[in-house]
């Protein structure tokens, strides 16, 4: 296994235990007597590259990658809290 692949590897499952879900929940929005929690759904991406090169001190020739990834959060629904009741309200 190459270093690139260990590197995503590792990133993967660091991941993993970070996010243990797919669901993230969002501060509570309190107005009156009412309080909403939105729930989002979490989607999170990673790429990868690798590099090689050849020996030859200031003459020598190679090339290389990179990594990135990026994160989004999209509310799917909001539980409601009101008189003692609890209800979820899905968003469409």
């Amino acid at each position: 296994m190459g270093e690139m692949d260990q590197l995503l590897e590792r990133l993967g499952a660091r991941l993993k235990e970070m996010a243990r879900a797919n669901a993230v929940v969002g501060e509570t929005i309190s107005v009156g007597g009412r309080h909403a929690v939105p729930l989002c759904e979490l989607n999170l991406a990673i790429g990868g590259g690798t590099g090689q090169g050849e020996e030859g001190g200031a003459t020598g020739s190679g090339m290389g990658g990179g990594a990135g990834g990026g994160a989004k959060a999209t509310p799917v629904a909001v539980i409601v809290v009101e008189g003692g009741r609890a209800r979820v309200q899905m968003l469409q």
